[in-house]
């Protein structure tokens, strides 16, 4: 038919997408490739997973770096050798989708799923449910440590107001319909982690630019260490959460001094100082994050 040459039959060097001359294998005006083929199947799951994680050619060059030399990826892109690693916000995606995505699969899998307090005493949620729908006397009525820190509202006291008055009715919810209330929790916290962090990277940065402010160096370099530094932490927590807890107890030890490491060999410096910048940065770091839980917390209880 008439217009209708296959794609893989092309014989020309033009490139079909502008019309430029392209004797090699890709447009130099465009960037498409000059020699076309149909499209398969492996093509498109490549497409639609390479949204997600990066799947370049480069990725294990990038990870083998990350890994094996700390700091010196940083190193690497801020002295201009780009194309051979992948880009830091893409392998910070890549390993932030991939850490999420294993929490997401495996919370609930290990353990006995939610508990609730019963006397002082934890107990599984689905063994209060059954024991209380038997009628069983020793099923007394859980409660919820959100209703600890008031008591305004019942009769005699004063009405709730504010922070009071929010706990207090969360804490009505919970005890209304504690295993959903529970398992909406739990998934709303590990959908929301994920942004909740990215919106802190900048504040990282500035932490970093503030340790380093004599270095006169521009936020976007910082901004660049804090991603491969963050790219590091989701691998290593990924690894630390599949291995056993022996492993993984020996494994976090090395966290805190790959950290130290990047930052000598990414930014110079004697080692001393350089402890002393992690501290500092860690500190008001982990003051951050506290905060952020805590904001994250009252926002998905919020929606229970």
């Amino acid at each position: 038919m008439a217009g209708m040459t296959p794609t893989h039959a092309r014989t020309d060097f033009a490139c079909r997408n502008c019309g430029t001359p392209a004797p090699l294998k890709f447009c130099p005006e465009c960037g498409q490739e000059t020699t076309l083929h149909p499209p398969t199947l492996g093509e498109f799951l490549h497409e639609f997973i390479g949204h997600y994680v990066a799947l370049e050619g480069q990725l294990w060059r990038t990870l083998a770096v990350l890994l094996r030399r700390p700091g010196r990826l940083t190193r690497e892109y801020l002295d201009g050798r780009r194309r051979r690693y992948v880009l830091p916000l893409r392998l910070y995606l890549t390993a932030s989708f991939l850490f999420f995505l294993v929490v997401k699969l495996t919370a609930g899998a290990a353990g006995e799923g939610p508990t609730v307090s019963v006397d002082g005493h934890r107990v599984p949620l689905a063994e209060y449910e059954a024991r209380a729908a038997s009628g069983a006397a020793s099923a007394p009525r859980p409660h919820f440590t959100i209703e600890q820190p008031t008591s305004c509202g019942h009769p005699g006291q004063p009405a709730c107001k504010g922070l009071k008055r929010f706990l207090a009715d969360a804490g009505a919810r919970m005890d209304a319909h504690p295993e959903e209330s529970l398992e909406h929790m739990r998934t709303h916290f590990i959908g929301y982690a994920p942004y909740a962090i990215f919106i802190l990277l900048p504040a990282f940065s500035g932490l970093m630019m503030l340790a380093y402010r004599k270095r006169r160096l521009t936020y976007g370099e910082h901004f660049v260490f804090s991603l491969h530094l963050h790219a590091f932490w989701f691998l290593a927590l990924l690894v630390i959460a599949l291995v056993p807890e022996s492993v993984g107890s020996v494994l976090q030890l090395g966290v805190p001094v790959y950290g130290v490491w990047a930052m000598r060999e990414a930014y110079g410096g004697r080692w001393l100082p350089t402890i002393a910048r992690a501290l500092f940065v860690s500190v008001l770091y982990g003051l951050v994050l506290t905060l952020a839980s805590i904001v994250l917390g009252l926002t998905v209880l919020a929606t229970a």
